[in-house]
């Protein structure tokens, strides 16, 4: 089987290396072969079209470079339930599918797929909660000019 991985962290401060240790373990187990790599450092709300890795993974599974990806979580792929299973459909389309380390997800079966669908649900829905508490912090600290992060926070009205 021949698997490339793909691994993103949202900023500079994470490391990609985290992911890899568990990717490679997996690789082995599995007697897979590694014939790539896709690693980047971007935000996973961003639309999967502006993600230049994952969009030369997507050009890349239409040439038959490989068979799978393999992904540390989910999330990685993305926060959007949308872009996640756009991205998996368009694997699919071309015989690719997906291997999910962290949940031990294969969409090559039919629980796999239901599950990977269920998973992404879930992380786009906690995303929503983390934006939702934090719009309501900044509303609570603008109503009482306190400070957020390394400034003051200006009242909507000014």
């Amino acid at each position: 089987m021949r698997v490339v991985k793909y691994q993103r962290v949202s900023t500079t401060n994470q490391e990609v290396e985290n992911q890899t240790d568990s990717i490679d373990d997996q690789i082995e187990r599995l007697g897979w072969t590694c014939v790539g790599q896709y690693k980047e450092v971007i935000s996973g709300m961003k639309s999967r079209n502006t993600r230049p890795q994952l969009r030369q993974l997507l050009q890349d599974s239409k040439k038959r470079k490989f068979d799978r990806v393999i992904v540390y979580s989910l999330d990685r792929l993305g926060r959007s339930v949308v872009d996640v299973i756009n991205t998996i459909n368009e694997l699919e389309e071309v015989g690719v599918n997906v291997f999910v380390v962290k949940n031990t997800i294969d969409t090559s079966t039919q629980q796999g797929k239901l599950f990977t669908y269920f998973c992404s649900i879930f992380g786009e829905m906690e995303r929503d909660m983390i934006i939702s508490r934090q719009k309501e912090s900044i509303k609570r600290i603008r109503e009482k000019g306190g400070k957020w992060g390394r400034g003051n926070l200006i009242s909507q009205e000014k």
